[in-house]
């Protein structure tokens, strides 16, 4: 996920936060997870979620693509 800024030339921002944050743990909670969690927004709109073994880099990059309307293979 690290490389999504460069690869889609500044058109998203990366940010993690970690674990033990209250951020992550109110994100924990909201969502029902058991400890952890992939998130996507645009604005206040969600538009990928994931928690635990379920986030999936490539589910969340293919919704991502989709939002911003790229083709899978735009570099």
């Amino acid at each position: 996920m690290s490389g999504l800024e460069t690869e889609l030339h500044g058109q998203v921002r990366v940010r993690t936060v970690p674990h033990l944050d209250p951020e992550a743990k109110a994100a924990v909670a909201r969502f029902d997870w058991a400890s952890h969690g992939l998130i996507i927004t645009r604005g206040s709109r969600l538009v990928y979620s994931a928690g635990d073994h379920r986030a999936n880099g490539y589910d969340a990059h293919v919704a991502l693509r989709n939002e911003l309307g790229l083709p899978l293979d735009c570099r």
